[in-house]
């Protein structure tokens, strides 16, 4: 069974005291409106992060400050796709950010996502199926295959999860900036457009 989820990666996170967030040194974050608060205040503790280029001070409101008024949000991250049956996973790559992740509704078109680099996976496509290895230099092993006809379904599951995420922004977002960080997130991140 294959299953789609938008992540962040919250690896740069370091000394964000500002707002609770969970133990994340080396992972990511699953975006859904299922996330804890500390979980939805890693996500936000790592856009603001990787938005600011230490160029801001780092207290909480300057960071977020940023977000409002930044002319582009990009983000690490992307969309993670795991194989059940197989336990193949393909993570987003460097230089791969969440801005990026309707590319995939490209696939039905025979287009190829950037899927990132560093390893740099591989897409083959089939009958029906798209093929995706987690590293070009290793195609010997399983892919995970996903069928052209489920692809938009899985899209759609993202989508809500995304827009689950910004209803948790929207609430839980600190200094009384969460319609506007939710409204700026689905702005630059292209969530509550249809697909």
């Amino acid at each position: 069974m294959i299953e789609m989820s938008a992540v962040v990666a919250a690896h740069h996170l370091v000394n964000f005291p500002d707002w609770p967030t969970g133990p994340y040194s080396d992972g990511d974050v699953v975006l859904s409106g299922r996330m804890s608060r500390e979980d939805v205040g890693t996500a936000l503790a790592s856009i603001a992060q990787y938005n600011n280029h230490q160029q801001v001070e780092q207290d909480g409101p300057s960071m977020l400050r940023v977000l409002l008024e930044a002319e582009k949000i990009i983000m690490s991250g992307g969309l993670l796709v795991r194989d059940t049956r197989t336990g193949v996973v393909i993570e987003p790559g460097c230089c791969q950010g969440i801005e990026d992740w309707r590319d995939w509704c490209g696939v039905l078109d025979g287009v190829h996502p950037w899927l990132g680099h560093s390893p740099d996976p591989k897409i083959e496509f089939g009958d029906g199926v798209v093929r995706v290895w987690p590293d070009d230099g290793k195609t010997d092993g399983p892919a995970c295959e996903v069928p052209l006809a489920e692809l938009p379904v899985h899209l759609a599951v993202v989508r809500q999860d995304l827009l689950g995420f910004l209803d948790l922004v929207r609430g839980q977002a600190p200094y009384g900036m969460g319609e506007e960080l939710a409204e700026r997130l689905d702005e630059h991140f292209r969530i509550s457009a249809p697909l």
